[in-house]
């Protein structure tokens, strides 16, 4: 059975505006960051936790929410100055056992157990996975006066998601390279790629946005209510058990 950590990474990935970021906004008296950490609370596989922060949050984290993250099994690794800086320094941290890393925006809290569940499997067989989804609209290219160029057919593209699970030694060789890929990443799967390794995909959930707006956070006690109840394991009765 494979040794899993979930690395937290607080930080913006490349793609997003650093500035939209809302992990200390509250979702029904609770941070979004605290929300995604409790999707693994009841995740018995994961043997390890890690909160990926820059070293301006490290203080903030520490006075206000020790105590909560030490009640989750959470430890801090401190990195910087980007996306790929914090999760390398929480890959340093990685214990011997562990043989899955789980990476995950700890801006999007709203993650079905099932999604989780399939990239767990399908990154064990393949190396790495992602979950995917499907854009959902029409998509066009503009040229420098900002105006359309051209349409892009939708039909071949989908949306990534997070979190993303990779086999520890893909992603330890994939940073070990990553001074030589340059600019221009998108993500950790798009690094993976560029050092010749192939990503698997999963069904990922429409719902599983990132919450980076002020109408991401109204929206987002709404995205975590409409979360799919996970199948439970042991029904306490017949009646429980024809719920489902």
């Amino acid at each position: 059975m494979a040794g899993i950590a979930v690395m937290f990474v607080m930080v913006s990935p490349p793609w997003a505006d650093p500035g939209a970021a809302k992990p200390f906004s509250k979702v029904d008296n609770r941070e979004i960051f605290m929300r995604t950490i409790e999707l693994y609370a009841n995740r018995n596989r994961i043997q390890q936790r890690l909160l990926c922060v820059l070293p301006d949050d490290l203080t903030r984290i520490q006075q206000k929410y020790a105590a909560h993250l030490g009640f989750q099994g959470v430890y801090l690794a401190t990195g910087g100055p980007d996306w790929f800086g914090a999760v390398a320094r929480g890959l340093e941290k990685l214990k011997p056992e562990i043989d899955l890393v789980i990476i995950h925006d700890a801006c999007c809290p709203a993650v079905p157990y099932g999604v989780l569940d399939a990239l767990e499997q399908t990154a064990v067989k393949s190396g790495a996975a992602v979950p995917i989804t499907p854009t959902g609209m029409a998509l066009v290219k503009l040229n420098d006066q900002q105006q359309i160029n051209e349409w892009v057919d939708s039909t071949c593209v989908r949306v990534i998601q997070s979190p993303q699970a990779f086999q520890k030694d893909v992603l330890l060789a994939a940073y070990a390279r990553r001074s030589n890929m340059g600019d221009g990443l998108a993500d950790d799967a798009a690094l993976v790629r560029a050092c010749g390794g192939k990503i698997a995909v999963v069904p990922g959930w429409r719902l599983n946005l990132r919450v980076d707006g002020e109408e991401m956070v109204r929206m987002a006690g709404d995205l975590l209510r409409h979360l799919p109840k996970p199948r439970s394991k042991a029904p306490l009765s017949p009646f429980e058990e024809a719920q489902w």
